[in-house]
């Protein structure tokens, strides 16, 4: 930074210390120069039960002459902390738990208690300096609330403490993340297995892509075609047909034949055709020469339809936990006292310790 920048910062910061007396770093000290009196404190402990009172011990004197302390008193700024979070438990991959956070200011420095100088005892060692040992209140409708892992799910509670964002956020980065491509194939056959889909979810989803063979749904109730049976892994020890790659472009487009000798009279090269292996409809299982093995991916045209198949699943479904039998949330929300102690002289001087001390509330 150039020299003239740094002396314009500085005169402006003379400038705002100057003329802004609401920011005046000395006002509690009084005019410049001015005697006030020398404070410290210390808390009995950092946290207290809500509706308690909060000790501590105080010391404090001055040393002008002909001036006496008149009262202490303790002042207090009120501030919330919350986190909220909830985890995906429908399926075991992807491993997602989002996280909300909030800190913030309930109500701003205010006075709390005033204690008259006739309750400190002099020291009698020092001779000069006097002991305060008191307490101040505390609010008890400011207690901590724990909602986590519930048994039953409480729409209300959950609309209290989460955002109104929240739940569709969470679903939109799960269902996203399932059929963005082909990397959670096995999750998304999962989700598939797992979640409890309607025969009318299924028929609403497929009447959108008429074109298209449609995906099968089941119930346990159907013997010989679970879920499971429907989507079976692919079987590389069957060949149901092959495939070649050409380059358009830079996209490498893949077209599929029935037979090596199709490809052949297309004028490819019979080493270059590659089988695709059985697998139900909406999977596409190949032979990779990349690879050297067998890749199974989900058909390019049947990833919006199982897009919209899983979106139909709402955000409770998504963070059951039927391992433990609850619902995978977990919501804090704690108060603090941020506090200062101040000792006020006969003549209006006020002196206090420079370091705040924060008291919790459990």
């Amino acid at each position: 930074m150039k020299l003239y920048n740094k002396l314009g910062i500085f005169a402006a910061g003379a400038l705002m210390m100057s003329s802004c007396a609401v920011n005046d770093l000395f006002d509690d000290k009084g005019d410049l120069g001015e005697v006030v009196p020398t404070v410290t404190w210390e808390l009995s402990s950092s946290v207290c039960a809500a509706g308690n009172e909060a000790g501590f011990l105080a010391k404090y004197y001055t040393t002008e002459e002909g001036v006496s302390i008149d009262h202490s008193e303790v002042w207090a700024m009120v501030t919330r902390t919350e986190s909220a979070a909830a985890t995906q438990k429908l399926v075991s991959s992807p491993a997602y738990t989002k996280t909300v956070s909030l800190v913030d200011t309930v109500r701003g420095f205010h006075l709390l208690q005033s204690y008259p100088h006739s309750m400190a005892k002099l020291d009698t060692i020092k001779g000069t300096e006097y002991h305060l040992n008191a307490s101040f209140p505390t609010s008890r409708t400011l207690g901590p609330v724990n909602w986590a892992n519930p048994a039953d799910w409480d729409d209300e509670k959950f609309a209290m403490y989460y955002p109104a964002s929240f739940k569709e956020e969470f679903t939109s980065k799960i269902v996203n993340d399932l059929t963005k491509d082909s990397t959670y194939f096995a999750s998304l056959r999962n989700v598939y297995i797992a979640y409890d889909f309607t025969k009318e979810q299924f028929e609403a989803v497929n009447a959108k892509y008429p074109t298209l063979e449609p995906l099968p749904w089941s119930d346990s109730q159907e013997a010989g075609s679970t879920k499971g049976d429907l989507w079976f892994g692919a079987d590389t020890e069957v060949v149901d047909h092959y495939y070649y790659t050409t380059l358009v472009g830079e996209v490498t487009v893949e077209h599929e034949v029935a037979t090596v000798e199709e490809a052949v009279a297309q004028g490819i090269a019979a080493e270059k055709v590659y089988p695709v292996y059985k697998a139900p409809h909406w999977v596409f299982c190949r032979y990779s020469d990349d690879t050297g093995a067998a890749v199974t991916s989900v058909r390019a045209e049947y990833m919006p339809l199982w897009k919209e198949l899983i979106q139909m699943i709402p955000f409770e479904a998504w963070i059951y936990n039927s391992a433990d039998a609850c619902y995978s949330v977990e919501f804090s929300r704690k108060y603090a006292y941020i506090t200062q102690f101040k000792v006020v002289d006969t003549k209006g001087g006020v002196g206090r310790d420079s370091d705040d001390k924060t008291v919790e509330l459990n």
